[in-house]
């Protein structure tokens, strides 16, 4: 289970970062294609403001958030926690 959260963890980690710049990516090609209808018509360029308020960004921070405790979680703990103890020995 330890190598599964580590490459599920991975996984969520880097599709969210890709889905952030497909999220960037189609936010500016929206806008060039809006500000070329404006310069082949003759107009001066509209400047539009670009948002990227939405719910893209939430999606990216949890699943990076999640991606990054399925990784931790996938890394055993420490392996000392109770070798004091491991063979008791039988005094008579």
């Amino acid at each position: 289970m330890n190598n599964t959260n580590k490459i599920l963890g991975a996984v969520l980690m880097i599709s969210s970062i890709f889905i952030s710049t497909l999220d960037r990516i189609s936010v500016r090609i929206s806008i060039a294609i809006v500000e070329a209808g404006y310069a082949s018509g003759g107009k001066t360029r509209e400047i539009i403001p670009a948002s990227d308020n939405g719910f893209t960004g939430f999606l990216v921070y949890f699943l990076f958030f999640v991606g990054f405790v399925l990784l931790i979680a996938g890394f055993p703990g420490n392996s000392r926690k109770d070798k004091t103890n491991r063979y008791p020995q039988n005094r008579s």
